[in-house]
């Protein structure tokens, strides 16, 4: 299952999936983590969820392809069987890409949503939600 936050630049995506990662704490039966690609808000985050800044795992100049945050989230999952929320905050942002453009992407993540047994929240900056995307919203 996928669950979507979106909205505008300065819409308060960040601050709901902040607050919904925090409010998973309380009812989680396994490990919480959360993914973005700036060490921002670290603080934000309690101990008992795992804060991956994406980005410190590039090589130097790299970016962060859609491919690579599969791969990333993939680990993620194989590592640690008791994995049972993943928020990515910032796809769009983090991918450098517009929400028109993610489909295949949000097919691929679905798909490994329900193999894997594993939620997914992502916030995603966008102005008009493109269509495929409105059964996660």
């Amino acid at each position: 299952m996928i669950g979507l936050i979106y909205g505008p630049k300065g819409s308060g995506k960040t601050k709901e999936i902040l607050r919904r990662a925090n409010d998973a704490l309380e009812v989680s039966k396994g490990n919480i983590v959360y993914i973005t690609d700036t060490a921002e808000y670290t603080r934000s985050i309690p101990t008992a969820i795992r804060y991956v800044n994406a980005a410190e795992y590039l090589p130097e100049g790299g970016k962060i392809t859609e491919e690579a945050l599969l791969g990333f989230v993939k680990g993620v999952i194989a590592s640690n069987s008791d994995v049972t929320e993943i928020f990515i905050d910032g796809l769009a942002r983090m991918l450098g890409e517009g929400a028109d453009d993610l489909e295949e992407f949000f097919v691929r993540l679905d798909g490994l949503s329900d193999r894997a047994g594993v939620q997914f929240c992502i916030s995603l900056t966008c102005d008009k939600l493109p269509k495929f995307l409105k059964k996660f919203s």
